[in-house]
């Protein structure tokens, strides 16, 4: 499995896996431990912080494809 570079919304599962949502409707598990950037403010954000105030937003993350 390799990895790359996504842009997407940044979501959840039932089981509170994160993972990305592209343009295209295709969905990427995170690569986990990183920082992600939020690309609406260009904040920087560890992996372990993530919480529900940052599903839906659109991010730039390390996904496996």
């Amino acid at each position: 499995m390799e990895t790359r570079i996504l842009a997407g919304n940044l979501l959840w599962d039932k089981d509170g896996q994160f993972f990305l949502e592209t343009v295209t409707e295709n969905r990427f598990a995170l690569v986990l431990p990183q920082i992600i950037t939020l690309t609406g403010t260009e904040e920087k954000v560890a992996s372990d912080e993530l919480n529900e105030q940052h599903i839906g937003l659109n991010v730039i993350a390390r996904c496996f494809v």
